[in-house]
């Protein structure tokens, strides 16, 4: 690059270091002098420059990029031109490593974070969809995998450089090129046959590729060379899912199916209908991308089915015999075709709205026989309890009376107030006397254990009960364990 560490850029950059090169152009880190704040600094080669098509799209990655409002994509602070005429845009700095980089270092990924990834994506790609921009070029490479400020995994989209923006009638000079745009191995049909006759589902298309390709670390199209690539892509359908991940299922291999559709119009009509699809099988913090997917392309006025998450509800299993399809990566389990009847193939689904339950999957909620004897058990196990504690308390109270009251008048003298007992005194029971008794009370059972008193059989017990201390309002009952 042409620029060494400590050299200052627009007067307010100080270049760290080159983080990045490519054959049309390097990104560096700088540190911001004012704010104190590190962002990366593209350029364009000076090479590049001599190309009219390079120079246009990387000012339209600037615009593209700062025209969508969304937390998934690289944000553009600045751009400027240096002294020779060399343009550079000022981007926020991201600290982690891009999908390729991930795969090759783990390997497939597990179905949850995979389809996670996924769907922050569609999130993003939904953000410029609403704003009339087609990414044209997705692919692991261009998902920067980074951390949320919570320290969750936080996707983001890099490279608007070739994405095609909406013109008014009478530009779209701007946006026609002499060659496809995009990688090989990614691109749609529509894109192989006409670069500018494309739009979102294009996307849709690239981010069944990368799916795909996170779920069995290789690509869904894979020839030796261009033109046997692109006969396939046209042409043959990629390999199952389930023939290289095993344990993936049916439902997604369906999703990914769809993805993949040669005819567009097959495919989902937009990014809110994939996310939707790819809620079931990704954690339940997912929820909030499709979400976000529907209201962004539903506020920007798009064409969009309203939808509604049934499957969010977790059915409990019925007791007629009908199997529950486990679905992988989700820890829930639904019926088969409550996924194949709802969540995949129902034109209109909601978001704001509860539910509805049919009349047979209402009978399924309905308790069984087994259930409604256990309940029965269980009500009258806790019956028994209450009426057990119940009398204990009643005992305990006519125990812990005072000697004053009418009924121990009407069964013998009165019983002098019984003194307080020191602590750490031990009284013999066995030699207490009922005369004895009149001037001296024996603890509560209570007091007893904290004052080491040894018990008096059954008939000594009996002789001192008239004296026995009133039991305080917060004394436990002794229930005899």
């Amino acid at each position: 690059m042409p620029f060494a560490p400590g050299d200052l850029i627009a007067g307010k950059y100080e270049v760290i270091k080159l983080i990045g090169s490519g054959g049309m152009g390097y990104v560096v880190s700088a540190m911001h002098v004012e704010l104190g704040e590190v962002v990366a600094l593209k350029f364009l080669r000076p090479e590049a420059l001599q190309i009219e098509e390079l120079v246009e799209r990387f000012s339209r990655e600037a615009r593209a990029a700062a025209k969508i409002r969304s937390e998934h994509v690289a944000r553009v602070f600045d751009v400027g031109v240096l002294p020779d005429g060399v343009p550079f845009i000022v981007m926020e700095h991201l600290a982690g490593q891009d999908l390729a980089d991930v795969l090759q270092e783990r390997g497939p990924l597990p179905i949850k974070v995979a389809v996670e990834y996924v769907m922050q994506a569609c999130e993003a790609l939904a953000a410029a969809h609403a704003s009339g921009v087609v990414h044209r070029d997705i692919k692991p490479e261009n998902l920067f995998l980074t951390k949320h400020a919570q320290g969750l995994d936080f996707i983001k989209i890099l490279d608007f450089g070739i994405s095609k923006v909406a013109l008014a009638p009478g530009k779209r000079g701007f946006v026609r090129t002499m060659m496809p745009l995009g990688s090989p191995v990614y691109m749609s049909p529509e894109q192989i046959r006409s670069s500018d006759q494309v739009d979102a589902r294009t996307d849709i298309w690239s981010l069944g590729c990368v799916l795909f390709e996170l779920l069995t670390g290789t690509v869904a199209f894979n020839e030796p060379s261009l033109m046997q690539l692109s006969a396939a892509i046209l042409e043959h359908d990629p390999v199952p899912l389930r023939e290289l991940v095993e344990d993936a299922p049916v439902e997604l291999e369906d999703v990914v199916l769809r993805c993949l559709e040669k005819d567009a119009d097959k495919r989902y009509g937009n990014i809110a209908e994939l996310a939707i699809a790819l809620y079931p099988f990704a954690p339940r913090r997912s929820r909030i991308s499709a979400e976000r997917c529907y209201h962004a392309l539903k506020n920007a006025g798009l064409e969009c089915p309203e939808f509604e998450v049934e499957i969010q509800s977790v059915f409990p299993p019925s007791n007629s015999g009908e199997s529950a399809a486990p679905v992988s990566g989700t820890g829930r389990r639904l019926t088969r075709g409550a996924l194949t009847g709802r969540a995949l193939k129902a034109p209109h689904v909601r978001t704001n709205a509860a539910g509805r339950v049919s009349n047979e999957e209402l009978e399924t909620l309905r308790p069984g026989r087994n259930y409604k004897v256990v309940g029965a058990l269980a009500v009258i196990a806790a019956a028994a309890v209450a009426a057990f504690l119940f009398v204990q308390h009643q005992a305990g109270s006519v125990l812990g009376a005072p000697a004053a009251s009418p009924a121990t008048e009407a069964r013998g003298p009165q019983v002098a107030a019984p003194p307080t007992v020191k602590p750490g005194t031990v009284i013999d029971l066995d030699t207490l006397t009922p005369a004895a008794a009149s001037g001296t009370a024996a603890p509560s059972a209570r007091s007893q254990r904290g004052t080491g008193l040894r018990r008096a059989p059954a008939a000594a017990a009996a002789a001192v009960r008239p004296g026995i201390a009133p039991r305080k309002h917060d004394d436990e009952v002794d229930v005899g364990y």
